[in-house]
């Protein structure tokens, strides 16, 4: 299924200009200087990119469900047991029964935890030397343009999963472009 400036609800007039800008913040994002500065990180600090991330999210909100991480840093809320195993053993997370319902479990940081995350958080806040190529002027216009998308996404969020059906109708349709890959087995 394809978006147009003509499917119903669509707001944006060239879905193909908006895929191109995306993919420019994807190769920013995952590709070059910043990959590599998080990867060096995971070695120096003996922790891999997922519990980075969690140190992050948790840093930013304190007292997250295991589930909304799961959600937030997209991956199986199993994997989120063993990152929380990893952080806990480590001295630097604990598990807490939430306030609002002693049935789910929540991830907070303790001392030592937040003090790391702080530490990584300053190390990735760094840009990539790649954003000298632009002018105060055109960094301060980048990030504004920046800010409007994000405040989009986050009344996206706000609005509940209505908000998000147009990005989930995106994602399945490129997933249909997919190939389908065969399961590899291992010896």
């Amino acid at each position: 299924m394809e978006l147009s400036k003509n499917s119903p609800g669509a707001t944006i007039t060239s879905m193909g200009m908006a895929e191109e800008a995306f993919e420019r913040v994807r190769r920013l994002a995952f590709e070059g200087e910043h990959v590599e500065r998080m990867a060096a990180l995971g070695v120096r600090m003996k922790v891999s990119p997922g519990v980075i991330k969690m140190l992050i999210r948790l840093s930013k909100e304190d007292g997250v469900s295991m589930g909304e991480m799961a959600r937030s840093i997209g991956c199986d809320p199993s994997y989120i047991t063993t990152l929380v195993d990893d952080l806990d053993e480590r001295g630097l997370a604990v598990r807490e029964a939430a306030p609002y319902d002693r049935r789910v479990k929540i991830i907070v940081l303790t001392k030592e935890g937040r003090a790391l995350a702080k530490q990584i958080d300053s190390i990735l806040a760094v840009p990539p030397t790649a954003f000298s190529a632009l002018s105060q002027s055109e960094l301060r216009q980048l990030r504004d343009l920046l800010d409007k998308v994000l405040s989009r996404q986050e009344e996206a969020k706000e609005a509940g999963p209505a908000g998000s059906s147009r990005a989930e109708e995106r994602a399945a349709a490129s997933l249909g472009k997919l190939p389908v890959l065969e399961p590899v087995r291992l010896r």
